[in-house]
């Protein structure tokens, strides 16, 4: 029921920002970024995003935001040393199990600007999202042969607060704060006393992101 009720909300979002841009918007807008995430049930690690939208007015935006993260755990045992005539010892190794967890988490958001200052060059961030987040999260164990693939989805939101600078008529650089809230969810099914179950990743966490965003650039 919450979930359906997330839904409806997030609809009603996206076609009041499509509405906005339909008829306030004039300036597309592009930002790429780099950052690190934590997220609770899941090893740390880079994070890359996409944020494209347009200007409602000389503060206000709306965009729709990519971001892709990866991370990777290999357990590598060193079989033996090997003593060649030239000197050199290298190891012999051998991979028994790799994790790869990959989490793509969509958001529609509004962005606010402001500048700090009479026409100085620096101006504060914030902004807010709804979205969906998916989480593939892949098994290679090769010492039993087990090899699986999990995958979980649900809903995602996020909030930003950071500063920039202008370093060009139509470009901005910037450092935002970033924190993610999100449980994602698998496998929902019945026991056999009939309760339900399923399986639950949290993804919610801070994290940090550096990027540039380009005014006049986007679609």
């Amino acid at each position: 029921m919450r979930e359906k009720y997330m839904k409806k909300i997030l609809t009603i979002f996206a076609m009041l920002l499509v509405y906005t841009s339909v008829s306030m918007a004039s300036a597309p807008f592009s930002e790429f970024k780099i950052g690190y995430q934590d997220p609770a049930d899941a090893k740390a690690g880079y994070i890359f995003g996409l944020n494209i939208g347009r200007m409602i007015d000389e503060s206000l935006s709306w965009s729709f935001e990519f971001n892709y993260f990866q991370k990777t755990y290999r357990k590598v045992t060193n079989v033996a040393d090997i003593e060649l005539p030239s000197g050199i010892t290298p190891s012999q190794k051998e991979l028994e199990l790799q994790y790869k967890t990959y989490i793509i988490p969509l958001f529609l958001k509004l962005n606010l600007e402001n500048q700090l200052g009479y026409k100085g060059p620096f101006f504060l961030r914030a902004s807010g999202g709804l979205g969906w987040e998916m989480v593939w999260n892949s098994e290679d164990n090769y010492l039993t042969r087990i090899h699986s693939t999990r995958f979980y989805n649900g809903f995602g939101w996020e909030a930003n607060l950071g500063v920039g600078i202008q370093i060009s008529s139509s470009a901005n650089l910037f450092v935002d704060g970033v924190y993610n809230g999100s449980k994602v969810k698998r496998n929902a099914k019945s026991n056999a006393e009939g309760l339900p179950t399923w399986e639950e990743l949290d993804l919610s966490g801070f994290g940090i992101r550096i990027g540039v965003s380009i005014i006049g650039f986007g679609w």
